[in-house]
């Protein structure tokens, strides 16, 4: 399976899920005059603040040779992939590991971001992972584990492999072999306060 097929099949999943709980496609709090986004869908806004929004496919081909050489070291093909298929708000879901269902929350990624500095700083997290025999990159700041709430979601570089990490436990737990196997598998959830 494609990264882009992964993101249609949960892209499928959560748009199903609002449409059976909400009645409506996914929404979230719009401001794009503060933060332009270029995935709302304006004429839905809601006296709430709340507007549809839909992922776009990126047109353009993404360049990963500059910052790798900042780096001084290869991004991962999974990586790369999710970086450069669709641009999409952050990703809510629900995904069942080995410890009990995980709530997390994956990083949105928009045409305004700023994709390299987005990547130094999702390798540049020692202070987000007790383990330091990989390099590992940051995908998403929350996940929740049987009530507990401090983990992070992170890519082994080397391997692929997605976890839910709290550094201050240490410990691991692992998600999926890969992001793609993680967008399936993942349940798309739907909490919004409209």
């Amino acid at each position: 399976m494609s990264m882009k097929e992964a993101f249609e099949t949960f892209f499928e999943e959560m748009t199903q899920n609002y449409l059976k709980e909400r009645g409506v496609p996914p929404q979230a709090p719009c401001n794009e005059e503060r933060r332009p986004t270029g995935l709302f869908l304006l004429e839905t806004l809601n006296d709430k603040g709340y507007a549809q929004w839909k992922p776009k496919l990126q047109e353009k081909a993404v360049s990963f040779e500059n910052v790798e050489k900042e780096l001084g070291f290869s991004i991962h093909p999974q990586i790369k992939d999710f970086l450069s298929t669709y641009w999409f708000l952050p990703l809510d879901g629900i995904i069942q590991t080995s410890s009990g269902e995980a709530e997390l929350r994956l990083s949105g990624l928009t045409q305004y971001s700023d994709l390299d500095k987005r990547i130094k700083s999702s390798f540049s997290n020692e202070e987000t992972h007790y383990l330091h025999d990989h390099k590992y990159f940051l995908i998403g700041t929350f996940c929740s584990i049987g009530g507990n709430d401090s983990y992070v979601v992170q890519v082994n570089n080397d391997t692929g492999e997605v976890t839910a990490v709290d550094v201050m436990d240490k410990r691991s737990v692992k998600l999926a072999d890969s992001i793609e196997e993680l967008l399936v598998n993942m349940k798309g959830i739907w909490k919004i306060n409209s």
